[in-house]
């Protein structure tokens, strides 16, 4: 299958859960400005992602035809071709070529990947029992736990058991070209990220998300859609899911004691709206490009911003479903 097609199906997921379930920070702000139990939250979000993610892989599955990309195991990067029905092989197939290479085990394949999440997971959960129990605060379990759940503690750690788990038997100089490989690839991906940051901070600064934030609140709109225009508008201007979450989420607060609409659904539509607009000041459509092989402008867009548009598209029809149901 197009290595495009698999990368945008594991960057759906990701882009859903992390806009619509808790523990990540915009959810878990978005509850907590609402006034919303963390577990319902998390629970009603993962609702919700289900049908966006159902109906976006049947876009998935189309664009993965029309820009089928596979890695160039010779000169590195990848080949671009035209799609062909007998390129995709069967389940047997692949379990043959795979059987036919000398491969790392299940255990030591996932434990980089595992390891980091779940360390930064129980980070996460620790703050939010510290948060109530301060006697552990500062004793050396505290330390421990959110030294080696810090995002780059926990990365380094992966990135230690990747070289020691995986190839342990490889001589030093092809190990660390490997990783040399790997800065070359990631390093100008850092820099347009970077850029993108600093330019969503800027207009952050200069105060353009409030005036935007209000001017929408200000209209004529169903109650239910403010948090979301609210988001999508942020997401636009600024790029960080997170910063559109929370500023559609503290404007639209302040609603509260005059519409109708449940807390829980203000909440969600808040992380609904910051999905839409993957976009050029987005630094997950620049990994997502640049991991990947998408050069092309056209390509760039048929991809990240498609489909996050079709899924905030499935979110806004769930949200007044459940406006039904909820009050």
């Amino acid at each position: 299958m197009s290595v495009v097609g698999l990368a945008l199906a594991l960057a759906c997921g990701l882009q859903l859960t992390h806009c619509l379930v808790p523990p990540t920070p915009g959810p878990l702000t978005a509850a907590g400005l609402f006034g919303v139990d963390v577990g319902q939250m998390i629970l009603i979000g993962t609702i919700v992602s289900i049908p966006m993610l159902i109906v976006v892989m049947f876009y998935v599955r189309y664009i993965s035809k029309k820009i089928y990309q596979i890695p160039d195991e010779v000169n590195g990067g990848f080949i671009r071709k035209d799609y062909k029905e007998e390129y995709i092989k069967s389940m047997e197939e692949v379990e043959s070529l795979m059987d036919a290479k000398q491969l790392p085990g299940f255990g030591a394949s996932i434990a980089p990947i595992i390891v980091p999440v779940l360390l930064i997971f129980v980070k996460t959960f620790w703050d939010m029992y510290k948060s109530g129990n301060a006697a552990v605060a500062g004793t050396a379990v505290d330390s421990a736990i959110s030294l080696i759940g810090t995002p780059i503690i926990a990365l380094t750690i992966g990135t230690l058991i990747a070289i020691y788990g995986l190839v342990a038997d490889r001589d030093t100089k092809e190990v660390l070209k490997m990783m040399d490989d790997a800065i070359k690839d990631t390093g100008l991906i850092m820099l347009i990220t970077g850029a993108g940051g600093a330019l969503g901070n800027v207009i952050k600064v200069a105060g353009i998300g409030d005036v935007l934030g209000n001017a929408i609140a200000a209209t004529p709109l169903p109650a239910i859609l403010i948090p979301f225009i609210i988001a999508a508008a942020m997401r636009l201007a600024l790029g960080s899911a997170t910063v559109a979450i929370t500023t559609a989420a503290s404007i639209s607060a302040g609603l509260m004691g005059t519409i109708a609409v449940s807390p829980l659904l203000m909440a969600v539509s808040s992380c609904i709206g910051a999905i839409s607009f993957s976009y050029f000041n987005d630094s997950g459509f620049w990994v997502f490009n640049g991991m990947f092989g998408l050069t092309e402008l056209k390509d760039q867009v048929r991809c990240k911003t498609a489909v996050s548009l079709i899924m905030a598209g499935v979110g806004i029809v769930e949200l007044f479903i459940l406006q039904i149901f909820i009050h």
